[in-house]
């Protein structure tokens, strides 16, 4: 009887193991996970979102629109924490190995679900990782305020986590933007840190628990514990090359046959006003002059900004096709964007951006200290992305207007729209989000506008929530938008 129960237990052994898929990963090392997260984390130029931001408009609705009739959206993020949980625990096993890759797990998760909570509004948080733990399948909708404090605690962990990291040089593996090198990281969580309390500005005197202005404060003047990315050198950003098709430029064509005469994509007017009107040097670097202004047959034709001229975001495509057509609109510069398959690097959180927040934290009056030295700061970091010169730079502070106008509405205006121009085709939805917080710069609405003369504020909600999470997403929205999910209600942040 002892023989045969011990050939049984042998038995049931190997018939386990053989029930695993040999293809499958059972314990992955963190570095590749890590990897995945920080692909998951990509985002692209050119696409849907910089046609929201009004950098660019579309004349033929075989590729889009421009009519902002928004739907729903994925909760995608969700796969991403689900992944950052595994990251945790595998790290876990790694004592002090795995010690960096806690730290940026907890960057991580603030950044996915400020990432949705932006799109949606109230979003399940902390009960929406439990389903594997607790048996939690159907989580309760955190409020949008409660999702910000636990994402900016979160961002505290993380710069409090890293700081001896740092000191002792540890690095990790799989990190494709910073080659693991936890002293950007870090800076890069503190900047990010400061996007999320400068865009809850509208909440910044009316919730006290958040303490955003005392937390902008605290890192500000305080370099030395929450070190910033000020450095163009220290970009997060996603660089492309040319041996692997799937990480070309995304505008570059599978035959490498660059067409310099593509009328299809035009530049947005509201973004080539702002150009324009301040004549900024960027404009002749990302842009080409119209074809009319090239027929008039003046030889400086290429260097005068009258010769730019960007289609309105909301006119009928027809007579954006028509003006396209007739070399009446900029298209991109083709030899800049597709010099070759790498083409340019996308900025996904940029110094400039650290540059201008702290300068719209000065004028709000958050913080002490020189908005004008931060504001000019900001512009020239975004210039040198461009391979603009510092006589070029120089010359355009000259002109009258370019200069800070002062810790005045008119000054905030200047960081605001400067802000936008350093967000073309970078950093996502933020030049949106920028828009829908403030207002700045003014975007423009016309017949083709399938929102009852409108520009959206939010995204709907999953129809899968609606199958699979029902009451609490009922509850969710009546606190939110008494009931209602569409595309117009006003969420907490922007309230």
């Amino acid at each position: 009887m002892c023989f045969i129960a011990i050939i049984a237990s042998s038995s049931c052994k190997k018939i386990d193991d053989l029930q695993q898929n040999p293809a499958a990963i059972y314990e992955p090392n963190p570095q590749l996970i890590l990897t995945g997260i920080l692909l998951d984390m990509r985002e692209s130029p050119w696409g849907g979102d910089q046609i929201n931001n009004q950098f660019m408009v579309i004349n033929e609705s075989y590729y889009g629109n421009q009519a902002y009739t928004w739907g729903a959206l994925s909760f995608s993020g969700f796969d991403q924490l689900r992944n950052i949980q595994q990251l945790e625990i595998e790290a876990q096993k790694k004592a002090d190995e795995g010690k960096p890759y806690i730290a940026l797990a907890q960057f991580f998760k603030a950044y996915f679900a400020i990432t949705m909570t932006e799109r949606f509004g109230d979003i399940p948080l902390l009960q929406a990782m439990k389903g594997r733990s607790d048996g939690i399948f159907q989580p309760e909708y955190d409020s949008q305020k409660d999702v910000y404090k636990q994402c900016l605690q979160w961002l505290e962990d993380a710069n409090t986590a890293l700081t001896p990291l740092v000191a002792a040089n540890a690095t990790v593996n799989g990190d494709f933007y910073y080659s693991g090198k936890l002293n950007k990281w870090q800076r890069l969580i503190n900047a990010y840190r400061l996007r999320v309390l400068i865009s809850l500005s509208k909440r910044a005197d009316d919730t006290p628990e958040l303490n955003i202005k005392q937390q902008f404060a605290d890192i500000t003047n305080n370099l030395t514990k929450y070190p910033l990315l000020t450095s163009n050198a220290d970009n997060f950003q996603l660089v492309y090359n040319s041996t692997t098709r799937d990480n070309n430029y995304p505008l570059w064509p599978a035959d490498g046959v660059v067409i310099k005469s593509d009328l299809r994509n035009n530049l947005g007017d509201t973004y080539v006003k702002i150009m324009t009107g301040t004549q900024d040097p960027r404009l002749f670097v990302v842009a080409n002059p119209t074809d009319s202004a090239k027929a008039t047959g003046d030889v400086n034709y290429a260097k005068k900004f009258t010769s730019f001229r960007g289609g309105k975001t909301g006119e009928l495509q027809t007579t954006l096709k028509d003006q396209a057509v007739a070399g009446k609109l900029s298209t991109i510069n083709f030899d800049y964007w597709m010099s070759s398959p790498s083409g340019i690097p996308f900025i996904m959180f940029g110094a400039y951006e650290t540059e201008f927040s702290i300068a719209e934290a000065i004028n709000r009056g958050w913080i002490n200290g020189d908005a004008a030295d931060h504001f000019k700061k900001g512009i020239t970091s975004s210039m040198k992305f461009y391979g603009i010169g510092d006589d070029a730079i120089s010359d355009y502070f000259k002109v009258p207007g370019n200069e800070y106008l002062g810790n005045t509405v008119a000054g905030l205006e200047q960081i605001l729209k400067q802000k936008y121009a350093a967000f073309f085709q970078n950093s996502g939805r933020q030049a949106f989000y920028s828009n829908r917080r403030t207002g700045v710069p003014k975007f423009d609405i016309g017949p083709a506008n399938g929102n009852n003369n409108q520009i959206p504020v939010r995204w709907a909600y999953p129809t899968t929530e609606y199958s699979t999470n029902e009451s609490n997403l009922k509850a969710s929205l009546k606190r939110q938008y008494n009931g209602s999910d569409t595309r117009n209600d006003i969420m907490w942040l922007i309230k």
